[in-house]
């Protein structure tokens, strides 16, 4: 039988460049869209790039904690969570890609290394646990890969 921690990992890899239930994983989606596209913003003030930066930004979130770094932070709305981003070239646009799945492949790494009481430890310097935040960054990925999805077919349309 498998452990949560498990199903979480997971979940985590169908998500992110797997096999998913609901279609497309966040990299099949990404290597589909042309790098010239990644900067518009099309509704309000989030292009394609600034969503990948800001799904990684969660993830160095997510390894610094793992890490133990008390003092590391992302202010909602605020201080690294919406970064502003703008590729320039077919080149940083795969670079962005591949430090995305860097931090992926970081995290899927550490959390091989744990069990199932990472969950109920404290996330450091914060007031809530490592178990919700685990759960909750493959819906994270799943939330703004619609919203990327949305940016590219309007691009297409």
């Amino acid at each position: 039988m498998r452990t949560q921690l498990e199903i979480i990992v997971q979940n985590l890899k169908d998500s992110f460049d797997g096999k998913p239930w609901y279609g497309i994983s966040v990299m099949e989606k990404l290597n589909e869209i042309p790098w010239r596209i990644v900067n518009d913003k099309v509704y309000g003030e989030k292009s394609i790039a600034i969503l990948v930066q800001h799904i990684m930004n969660w993830r160095i979130f997510v390894l610094k904690k793992l890490e133990g770094d008390l003092e590391f932070n992302i202010i909602i709305d605020g201080e690294n969570d919406w970064d502003e981003v703008h590729v320039k070239s077919p080149e940083e646009w795969n670079f962005l890609k591949q430090k995305l799945q860097s931090t992926q492949d970081s995290l899927i790494q550490k959390l091989s290394q744990e069990t199932d009481e990472l969950l109920n430890k404290e996330v450091p310097g914060k007031d809530y646990l490592f178990g919700p935040i685990l759960i909750s960054i493959a819906q994270h990925d799943i939330y703004h890969l619609g919203q990327i999805a949305m940016l590219n077919s309007m691009k297409k349309g």
